[in-house]
């Protein structure tokens, strides 16, 4: 009888049949998700706890807030220190659905603690998250054989200075302090930065914020200012120590010539940093009277290795 057209309606109908009374076939569409609960303010879910990133371009993400959702409101995301007195970056986006995530267009400080906090706004009204705090990307930091400067990463001095000065070799920053000679035409062991010029060095090791001054530079000839900033990588961001610090200490059995200036990590509240932009602070306009204008740079110091 199976064989027959009737036969196989029969055993199609059954097989039909046991197909739905076991579970099997399209079960159609399931039921919706539940919609992520949202509270009174936005609240902060990556990265927190004090976490470390592990680039230099995270992803920072919110859930949103009761009537600051999708279509309703923009987030505006602010990373700042850790004591929140210095603003590192701010960016506005239109909320997501649920939550809302940003990555930054620059990279982050490495060896920083840095906090951030979002405030979502509509037509209305805004309301603001707490704040968290988290730990930037680790500074690749090379063993501490030397706390002295190693290589030039770059620097620059402006072509008049460099018409009239005599001291324009930047690897004389590098190594341990050396400068000698007598001048204005006698002198070796020093670059001349001129005006606004600046030169950046890679220490490889690491100089790291404990209490008291960090880094040292050292100067030859006269007490120039300096400016210092400090960065985890070689491309930045740098971060600005102090600016236009008289460099007029003297070393002792310097011959008068030899003199330095210090500076603290915490004043910019870098833990760690491996490079280091110094820049000329006399900003005396060029052409000048000398032939060593600008800052005289002898050498960079780590003070606290880490």
């Amino acid at each position: 009888m199976n064989g027959t057209p009737s036969g196989r309606r029969v055993v199609l109908f059954l097989f039909t049949l046991c197909l739905s009374a076991c579970g099997g076939g399209d079960p159609g569409p399931g039921p919706s998700p539940t919609p992520e609960p949202l509270g009174p303010i936005p609240t902060l879910l990556s990265p927190v706890n004090n976490e470390q990133a592990t680039s230099d371009s995270p992803t920072f993400t919110a859930r949103n807030a009761q009537g600051f959702d999708q279509g309703q409101a923009n987030y505006t995301f602010r990373l700042a220190t850790a004591s929140g007195q210095r603003e590192i970056a701010s960016t506005t986006v239109p909320a997501g659905s649920s939550r809302t995530s940003l990555t930054f267009a620059s990279a982050l400080p490495r060896g920083m603690t840095l906090s951030w906090s979002v405030v979502a706004r509509s037509a209305a009204s805004e309301v603001a998250s707490s704040t968290a705090a988290f730990r930037t990307a680790a500074v690749a930091c090379g063993a501490a054989a030397s706390a002295y400067a190693k290589s030039v990463v770059e620097w620059f001095v402006p072509a008049c200075n460099l018409a009239q000065n005599i001291y324009n070799d930047p690897r004389d920053v590098l190594g341990p302090p050396d400068g000698g000679g007598m001048g204005p035409n006698n002198f070796f062991g020093f670059l001349s930065l001129g005006e606004k010029g600046y030169v950046t060095v890679d220490m490889e090791a690491c100089a790291t914020d404990l209490p008291g001054h960090d880094v040292r530079v050292h100067q030859m000839v006269s007490m120039e200012p300096v400016t210092l900033y400090a960065a985890g990588s070689p491309n930045g961001p740098f971060q600005l120590l102090a600016y236009r610090v008289p460099c007029g200490t003297r070393v002792p059995g310097g011959g008068g010539q030899r003199r330095y200036c210090d500076f603290d990590l915490g004043a910019a509240e870098v833990q760690e940093a491996r490079y280091f932009k110094v820049e000329d602070g006399e900003l005396f306009p060029c052409p000048g009277g000398t032939t060593s204008e600008g800052a005289d740079i002898d050498a960079v110091e780590i003070l606290h290795l880490k």
